[in-house]
């Protein structure tokens, strides 16, 4: 922990007796503590006041306990007050202090309570900075829940609204400062504990004063809370930082800030942030609007969702299906793909453009959701749109094609492409390898996955996957090759696809030996069959 600053000593008493031989040695004493952060020439002047045989008094060891608390040497200053007591010298609550600020460097919170224990022993009342060193102390030893109960014995509660408990009254009389709160904010920050160092804020705002809090402390938990998704807590600090202050979060603070607002629903605060971005010169990318796109599509916003599509478009942008994932994942019901596709041809009659994306975003759903005749007919109204298919277009159909299983349509939707005059891309011929495995005859898998490397495509590990799942249901002897091919790829084969292989896909050995028998059994009747003839 960086070292807690210690303020000059005040309120010493000068006057002693002998009045001014001591008191000369005392004014350097407090001269030296004010001036240097060396403890050794305050040792030095201690040792010359002890030789000239003058008597130390409260002055003389506040300094000398100063100097112990630089050199770090706890058991030093808990001797001073002992030997304090013993010759009948009080220390008042500023050298007691020195023995907290001393032990709360340090995280030492067993010496704190000493000391503290020594306070209270000697009827002495601890003052505001006694309190904000404890705190520190404690949050420096990670002390959450001891330092919010003392915060919470020197304040008044405060409601679910931020405004204080009318009915409450501090168990201690002394007013927190804002040294307080601070390292209590910071420690909840720190060990995620959003929700706490927020609801810390509000009662430092009660008792402190708005005013006298700086945006920093705003803007560190707002960046906190949005990595943890506490989006009343980062609402309230964009509103009081950024537009009330005028802060200025940077870049990746406004990331975290739209990633937490799409994962909320929550569109208005997306909407400030990527407007903030805009005007002050930060470039946009792709990965700022999705987290936008997120949040209206959470929020059943979708005409907003699709406009942020066209503004991305406009603005040199080339938005895709994965930008859209969000919208995608929201459309997991007809009714809400209907929703969604009402809402698109509004677009459409105000006057305003439908990007390609989101047409792609609703066949894509349509297929996900096993209903082909709704994504074909959504694809048939483009035109209508103004929106002109594009590669990704016919691979969401063929989603559908896939997921209905259905070869025919299949094949018409390739005739589509051609026709429009749309180039495939690897997508397409992983979709088309996968539609033909639905298929009890699957030998156009093999066509097109040669037609695929004759282009240099290196086919994915999840096509050779599927295709020697297949291969192994079927009992087909061509797996053999294909586990090669796919080895010479430089994927591997694991433990869980060797043992579907050895199984022929079935659950379990008892199931597979039943399924060797089948096969046996007809072997024998094939056999039969040939001897007939």
């Amino acid at each position: 922990m960086p070292r807690i600053s210690s303020t000059s000593i005040r309120g010493i008493i000068t006057d002693t007796y002998p009045a001014y031989p001591l008191s000369k040695h005392n004014r350097r004493l407090i001269q030296l503590v004010n001036e240097t952060q060396s403890c050794l020439p305050i040792f030095d002047k201690c040792r010359e006041v002890l030789q000239s045989g003058l008597k130390p008094d409260l002055t003389t060891y506040t300094a000398l306990l100063e100097a112990y608390e630089r050199n770090n040497d706890l058991d030093a200053i808990l001797r001073t007050f002992e030997e304090m007591e013993l010759v009948g010298i009080t220390p008042n609550i500023s050298a007691y202090n020195i023995g907290l600020r001393a032990a709360a460097t340090h995280g030492e919170t067993v010496v704190l309570e000493k000391v503290r224990g020594m306070i209270h022993k000697s009827g002495l009342e601890m003052n505001a900075n006694s309190y904000e060193i404890i705190i520190q102390g404690l949050c420096a030893n990670q002390e959450l829940e001891h330092a919010l109960d003392l915060l919470g014995d020197m304040t008044v509660a405060v409601n679910e609204k931020g405004l204080p408990d009318e009915n409450g009254q501090p168990i201690i009389n002394v007013r927190p400062t804002l040294l307080c709160y601070t390292p209590i904010i910071q420690l909840a920050q720190d060990l995620h504990e959003s929700e706490t160092a927020f609801l810390v804020l509000k009662m430092a705002e009660v008792q402190s004063g708005v005013s006298r809090i700086p945006p920093v402390i705003y803007t560190d938990l707002m960046a906190r809370a949005a990595e943890d998704y506490v989006l009343r807590a980062v609402v309230y600090c964009w509103k009081k930082a950024v537009k009330e202050m005028g802060a200025c979060p940077d870049e990746g603070t406004c990331m975290l800030i739209l990633n937490c607002a799409g994962h909320n629903e929550a569109p208005r605060l997306s909407a400030e942030v990527i407007q903030y971005m805009g005007e002050n010169g930060m470039e946009f990318q792709e990965y700022h609007f999705a987290p936008l796109i997120q949040a209206f599509s959470r929020a059943a916003k979708y005409k907003s969702a699709f406009n942020v599509l066209s503004i991305m478009r406009t603005s040199g942008m080339k938005p895709t299906i994965l930008t859209a994932s969000s919208l995608l994942r929201a459309l997991d019901e007809p009714s809400h793909i209907e929703d969604a596709f009402v809402c698109m041809k509004e677009m459409h009659q105000e006057g305003k453009k439908v990007d390609v994306v989101a047409l792609n975003v609703l066949i894509e759903a349509c297929g996900r959701g096993r209903d082909l005749t709704r994504a074909m007919t959504i694809y048939e109204t483009a035109p209508l749109l103004g929106v002109v298919p594009d590669t990704d277009t016919f691979n969401a159909l063929l989603t559908g094609c896939i997921m209905d299983k259905n070869m025919t349509e299949g094949r018409n939707v390739i005739a589509m492409m051609q026709q429009a005059e749309v180039d495939p891309n690897v997508d397409t011929y992983q979709s088309l390898i996968s539609l033909c495995l639905t298929q009890i005859n699957y030998e156009d898998a093999f066509v097109y996955l040669e037609e695929m490397k004759s282009h240099d495509v290196i086919p994915s590990e999840g096509i050779y996957t599927s295709l020697i799942r297949k291969l192994a249901r079927e009992n087909d002897p061509r797996i053999k090759y294909a586990i090669e091919e796919m080895e010479s790829f430089g994927y591997v084969v694991g433990p869980n696809l060797r043992q579907y292989i050895e199984t022929g896909g079935l659950s379990n050995l008892a199931e597979s030996e039943r399924r060797k028998q089948i096969r046996a059994a007809q072997k024998r009747r094939s056999r039969a069959y040939l001897r007939y003839f």
